[in-house]
């Protein structure tokens, strides 16, 4: 059995993996990578990334990046850049503020807590490369003034999985504590999100992704406990489609039937809509039992949003099993590449983030030991 550790280390290591492999894949259907990369099996390098292939339906063209005017505040702009093997995205630069955040804490964090790192560590000047135009929005909210909890409410695409890409690290530092990673969750997520508008379940499965990370790092956790935690934080809607894709899983004799399920399921929504990458990561995780390899290859050639997709299969798989699950080498292609990114809103490696989480997750052992320590000295003989 891996040690908590171990598990962290692992979950740092595949999610990162996971982000970058299905970063290259973004956006395309599951036929379309078939036809133009056979099966990902590896980090691959994005040479021109945002020059070489449109973005939201817009180009860069010769003369400059790629632009969406905007009627209000700052144009969104997506600039060409190569991205070497390894290298993550935005969801994936959303996931190292958190982790700042409860590492400088030492501990378990609130919205306003991961609101001062977006204000301290995100370079405006960067917004366009790692980290999405969108999220500028809510970065010059911040600095304006709006309340971090309020923030959500002027999320550039509400309802979408974005949010969820900072809730691994949230279920972490709450590990063996999957109610705790909800409340968490619900709260941080409102930085990115909003509660309450119809079809809009993106802090319900903000709330699974962390249960179910807290939930994985269970010494007794398997991967219908890890399921059943995340189900019991959806909704009706939701937990419908959840269960629907779940039961594709179950029936399927191989994974690439789902490929077509998704497909046809979904075609002509919103490609990161949060309850479809839920309800995906989820099958694959439940397909491969938990393998992280398998999880983290069957999820990028999934099609649509992969990365995301890959980063829930991966890092709850990661989370059950341990580093020992992940592949070496891309943990070193991923340690090494970090080290030097000329973007990113942090260089620790995955180890050093792991040691900073663990660290944090000792911390609030402490003082639920001491709760408990003061409740009992106090209960009736």
């Amino acid at each position: 059995m891996a040690t908590l550790f171990e598990k962290i280390y692992g979950v740092e290591a595949a999610t990162t993996i996971a982000n970058s492999m299905g970063d290259v894949l973004e956006g395309l259907a599951w036929f379309e990578i078939e036809e133009r990369y056979g099966l990902v099996t590896e980090l691959l390098p994005q040479p021109n990334k945002w020059g070489s292939r449109p973005v939201m339906g817009i180009s860069a063209d010769e003369n400059g990046p790629a632009r969406m005017p905007q009627e209000w505040g700052h144009d969104f702009v997506w600039y060409p850049h190569d991205r070497p093997p390894g290298q993550s995205e935005d969801g994936h630069e959303r996931h190292r503020l958190a982790v700042t955040a409860i590492i400088e804490k030492g501990g378990r964090v609130t919205v306003e807590d991961v609101a001062r790192i977006w204000l301290r560590d995100i370079d405006p000047a960067r917004f366009g490369y790692l980290l999405g135009p969108q999220d500028q929005v809510i970065y010059y909210a911040l600095k304006a003034g709006v309340w971090p909890w309020e923030t959500g409410r002027y999320a550039t695409f509400p309802g979408m999985i974005g949010t969820s890409k900072m809730m691994i690290a949230i279920g972490t530092v709450n590990a063996c504590d999957p109610r705790q990673a909800a409340r968490d969750a619900l709260d941080v997520g409102r930085i990115k999100d909003v509660r309450g508008p119809r079809d809009n379940y993106s802090l319900e499965v903000a709330a699974a992704v962390a249960a179910g990370t807290a939930e994985a790092l269970k010494p007794s956790a398997t991967v219908d406990s890890v399921l059943g935690v995340a189900l019991e934080q959806l909704s009706r809607v939701p937990r419908r489609e959840v269960e629907t894709a779940l039961q594709w899983a179950s029936d399927a004799a191989d994974w690439r039937e789902l490929r077509p399920k998704f497909q046809d399921k979904y075609l002509g929504h919103w490609m990161s809509d949060a309850v479809e990458i839920l309800s995906g990561g989820a099958a694959i995780f439940q397909i491969t039992g938990g393998h992280v390899e398998d999880s983290i290859v069957q999820a990028v050639n999934l099609g649509r949003d992969t990365d995301c997709r890959a980063y829930i299969a991966g890092g709850w798989s990661a989370a059950l099993r341990g580093i020992d699950a992940v592949p070496e080498r891309w943990v070193k292609t991923v340690t090494e590449q970090v080290k030097t990114d000329p973007y990113t809103v942090s260089r620790r490696t995955p180890m050093e983030s792991a040691t900073g989480l663990y660290e944090a997750v000792q911390n609030e052992l402490r003082r639920s030991k001491e709760r408990v320590a003061d409740l009992e000295a106090q209960l009736t003989p």
